[in-house]
């Protein structure tokens, strides 16, 4: 019997030992190419998954061919039996030339195994989205469940306005956002989001159900006089789970001093639940030198919220306080945001509604003007987070994902709980068939603020993952807790692309059983540019009831339109 030298000597005259280093550093730069490549093209996990398993089957199969058979210049042949001596003479030969051919062939097992390791990890379920999306330690914990984080949680619920004549609503609800802002730069603390703590605005709800229903421990509420130049503004912080008051304080300060009371508040707040602020003072607020820009810039940020006709308003605001003060970041963040916005609620639309070229020339106008004002906002201050969101929905509205979902990320990095680069973000992964991770990051948006908005692209998330069910369960429960909103129309359209075409119509209206039923199932995609329509026109709806053509004429059509993305005409 041959010793464990014969064999190895046996196994490098077979030139096993070279063909085991090749094929593993062949096939490590195959898969990390193709872990690379793959999903960017929107081809599903599972597809890497398979090719690192046909990989690791192959490759005991290559030993024994590699092992049996050798090339020569007749072809490939049957290996011959050792002649007399020869492995003997390989066994004798110095240790430098017989261990580079070994430690070659550990190479490739190594980089074979590492490969495997780290795409079964990468895909395994249940791995999280932050693993693909970026490193980056902030945006780990932001990928988190929120059951999984254990900072302490806050929300900042809408200022009253207790001016004389109860013009300063948007004075008051600037304030709490400019707070929220302040608080979401201590990293111990999670804040809820805006637009959930202000759905409370008006409403003499008892406090602990607030808590409750925002999953948050404490509050702060308060009130704000503004008369002229003076200010008076109280604010308090409250546990939620019994309601009882923690901290209190009011400040009777000249307007000039705002932002001191904004970092004091906060401090106070930190102070109290005992988080170390990890921050100078001067890095918890971005003071404009020009109150009067401040004044503009609170007007812009209510008049973006309510969307639509407002935002050529919030534009007009934004710019009038740049021109105060041209050196301040959130006065541009907030430009960039309403411009890339604008785009899509222009009211230019029903002007000219069937020229696609007019339109799209006014899309990357606006577009345009967004991208040179975040990246002025991000020249200013690098970490703006609304600035780096805005710029990556422009990023993504021109398909360049890459740089896109960079700048999501450093929005995330510098603000690990907003909202809005998780939906946005989720966005942009949906689109590019990174299915898992949209889910992932459009969940998270819609447990830190649960709006309709977020709720549409998790429902949607879900749906293209195949989970059509759970899809429609979401999409039920935010109808019903928000009924009369774009929630109820997008319904629709999952009830018909599921093919539960009762819902559909029950849910829909006349229009549905007058027709659009029929006309989906003749299989004709040729139909009025209505509202129904939208339905009728999209791909993925010929696709789920397996009508291929058709599916491809509506391919075609879009593909000639402006609204690059179809689903992404709700995303904002």
């Amino acid at each position: 019997m041959k010793s464990y030298q014969q064999f190895f000597a046996e196994m490098k005259r077979r030139h096993v030992f070279k063909v085991t280093g090749i094929y593993g550093i062949v096939a490590f730069g195959v898969l990390q190419a193709a872990d690379m490549a793959l999903p960017r093209l929107g081809l599903p996990d599972w597809t890497v998954t398979f090719m690192l398993a046909i990989v690791l089957l192959a490759f005991p199969v290559v030993l024994i061919i590699a092992w049996a058979f050798e090339v020569t210049p007749e072809g490939v042949k049957k290996t011959d039996v050792a002649a007399p001596g020869e492995i003997e003479s390989i066994v004798a030969e110095p240790l430098s030339k017989r261990w580079p051919v070994g430690l070659l062939a550990l190479v490739g097992v190594v980089a074979l195994l590492g490969s495997g390791w780290w795409i079964g990890r990468r895909t395994a379920p249940g791995a999280s989205a932050e693993a693909d999306s970026s490193s980056s330690a902030e945006v780990r914990l932001a990928m988190t469940d929120l059951a999984d984080d254990d900072r302490a949680s806050i929300a900042v619920l809408p200022f009253a306005d207790m001016s004389a004549d109860r013009d300063q609503e948007y004075f008051g609800d600037g304030m709490s956002e400019e707070i929220i802002n302040t608080l979401v730069k201590i990293r111990e603390l999670r804040v809820a989001g805006r637009t959930s703590a202000f759905a409370y605005k008006g409403e003499n709800k008892d406090l602990r159900e607030i808590g409750a229903e925002l999953g948050v421990a404490y509050l702060v509420e308060g009130s704000v006089r503004k008369d002229g130049n003076q200010l008076r503004i109280t604010a308090q912080l409250i546990d939620a789970s019994d309601g009882s008051h923690l901290w209190s304080d009011s400040y009777n300060r000249s307007l000039d001093n705002v932002f001191q009371i904004q970092r004091e508040i906060a401090e106070a707040i930190a102070g109290e639940l005992r988080i170390p602020l990890g921050l100078n003072a001067d890095e918890l607020v971005q003071p404009t030198a020009d109150l009067e820009a401040y004044d503009l810039y609170l007007a812009g940020r209510s008049h973006v919220r309510l969307r639509e006709d407002q935002l050529d308003e919030a534009v007009h605001m934004f710019e009038a306080a740049i021109a105060r003060d041209s050196t301040w970041a959130p006065a541009w963040a907030g430009l960039a945001e309403a411009k890339e916005l604008i785009g899509w609620w222009d009211a230019s639309w029903d002007e000219i509604p069937d020229d696609q070229a007019a339109r799209s020339a006014v899309v990357e106008a606006y577009w345009e003007d967004a991208e040179q004002a975040a990246r002025r906002a991000l020249e200013l201050d690098p970490n703006n987070a609304t600035a780096n969101v805005a710029l990556g929905s422009v990023l993504r509205n021109r398909y360049q994902w890459d740089e896109s979902e960079a700048a999501y990320v450093r929005a995330l990095a510098s603000d690990p709980d907003n909202a809005e680069a998780y939906q946005q973000y989720g966005t942009l992964l949906i689109g590019v068939g990174r299915i898992r991770e949209g889910r992932r990051a459009t969940e998270r948006a819609v447990r830190l603020d649960r709006v309709p908005i977020r709720i549409l692209w998790h429902g949607i998330g879900l749906f293209r993952d195949g989970e059509t069910d759970e899809a429609l369960a979401v999409m039920e429960r935010g109808n019903e807790e928000f009924p009369g909103t774009f929630l109820e129309e997008n319904l629709v359209f999952l009830y018909v692309e599921s093919g539960r075409f009762e819902e559909a119509a029950a849910l829909g209206g006349a229009w549905f059983v007058d027709g659009a039923a029929e006309r989906m199932r003749s299989g004709d995609p040729s139909v009025p540019s209505t509202w129904p329509s939208k339905i009728l026109n999209r791909p993925s709806t010929w696709m789920a009831i397996g009508r291929l053509d058709s599916a491809l004429v509506a391919v075609d059509r879009h593909a000639s339109r402006i609204d690059r993305s179809v689903s992404w005409i709700w995303s904002t």
